[in-house]
């Protein structure tokens, strides 16, 4: 917590911000743009690259809440700087892996460092903006995991002349540096006192009881489930079974991340319009189950299924902020934050459930069963959502 709220948005400080979810969001993009490198170098089996792109959400989709506690406990600003050092920490270790074993403790390494970061960033802006200043940063806060890591796939076409290992070690660099501007930028935090723990807890004990919380947290987990089962495997899909050039399918997978982000956009702007939150995270859930059936065909030809891929990822995108604008709506004001946090932890458990499950699939029944799998995770999102619907149907709380 700040020492106090900003009279006036400080512009440069809230930019500032949101360019640190940029860059953490960018430590798991990295991975997505050069996974077809390391599955060739260390001989990776599906399986294994599967873990590789879920380890990173491990701690998180354990201890999402608790995580927020102790942000809370420690005061988000430091708790941004030690999760840059973390994340820099984590991408140092990977720099230098030999095996996946290594390579996996790094990206858990990595994944503290994330979840601290974006976690305590979130608070620092509603302290740093103001009025409506600060719901416009806090729509552009949903942004920020597809832009970072389309802008990491776009170092794709250049990746095998830079290599992975000076990617992870640029990567490290970026986050020390973010860290130690930081710590002159931002305003001083004030860790919240020994007698507030109790009360912390409390809060936690009230969150899981709100049926609004639980169940906006529950749908964009299973969001999340979705979205890195196909953000995820995009590449290698493209590359080892579309036979496309690892340049090419980096960029096509940077354009349909993209147009995720146009997504989250457009969601801010729909709910500006008053155009119902339950609708779009109905349409953004049911994309998956019309879609993927040509997506994971494998009977047409690659730039369709970066096209399909695009459509489906920009429908998609919907969701985050719909969710983002749904919890002050829904839950009371005290309980924001810490159920930010809790949709933060199903976001890290979705994460990880979906690439590893995708990757036990797809061993064994291969690609094409894909939809197999999402549309019993679409039939639950659906559900979640009609269970909130006459909730969201109501008129918003004045702000």
């Amino acid at each position: 917590m700040t020492t106090g709220e900003a009279t006036q948005t400080s512009i440069a400080r809230a930019l500032y911000l949101l360019l640190g979810g940029i860059i953490s969001s960018a430590q798991l993009g990295k991975a997505f743009v050069a996974m077809p490198l390391l599955q060739a170098e260390m001989n990776l089996t599906i399986t294994i690259v599967s873990f590789l792109i879920a380890t990173f959400a491990t701690l998180g989709a354990l201890f999402g809440m608790g995580t927020g506690l102790i942000v809370k406990r420690i005061g988000s600003r430091r708790a941004l700087i030690l999760g840059m050092v973390i994340m820099a920490g984590g991408s140092l270790l990977g720099a230098s892996a030999q095996n996946a074993q290594t390579m996996m403790i790094s990206r858990i390494i990595e994944g503290v460092g994330f979840l601290g970061a974006v976690i305590a960033i979130p608070d620092l802006i509603g302290h740093v903006a103001t009025g409506k200043d600060r719901n416009f940063f806090f729509g552009l806060w949903g942004t920020f995991m597809p832009t970072g890591t389309a802008l990491m796939l776009l170092v794709g076409p250049a990746l095998p002349l830079i290599g992975w290992r000076n990617l992870w070690l640029s990567q490290a660099v970026l986050a020390l540096v973010y860290a130690a501007v930081a710590a002159m930028l931002l305003p001083v935090s004030r860790p919240a006192a020994s007698n507030e723990s109790s009360r912390l807890i409390e809060t936690a004990r009230a969150v899981m009881a709100s049926r609004p919380s639980v169940l906006l947290a529950a749908i964009f987990g299973l969001y999340t489930f979705q979205y890195f089962i196909l953000a995820g495997f995009l590449p290698v899909i493209l590359v080892s079974t579309l036979n496309l050039p690892l340049e090419q399918a980096t960029l096509l997978t940077a354009g349909v991340v993209a147009a995720n982000a146009g997504g989250n956009v457009c969601a801010g702007l729909l709910a500006r319009a008053g155009f119902p939150l339950w609708v779009s995270m109905g349409a953004s859930i049911a994309s998956y189950a019309l879609l993927s059936p040509f997506i994971y065909s494998l009977g047409i030809a690659a730039g369709a299924v970066a096209t399909l891929a695009g459509l489906n990822l920009w429908i998609a995108g919907l969701l985050p902020g719909s969710v983002f604008a749904a919890v002050p709506r829904l839950v009371k004001p005290e309980l924001v934050t810490p159920t930010i946090g809790l949709v933060q932890q199903t976001s890290n458990i979705g994460q990880f459930i979906g690439p590893v499950a995708a990757g036990f699939f797809v061993n064994i029944y291969g690609w094409p069963a894909i939809p197999v799998l999402i549309v019993p995770v679409v039939f639950l999102g659906l559900t979640a959502v009609w269970l909130l619907r006459p909730r969201l149907s109501k008129t918003p709380r004045p702000a």
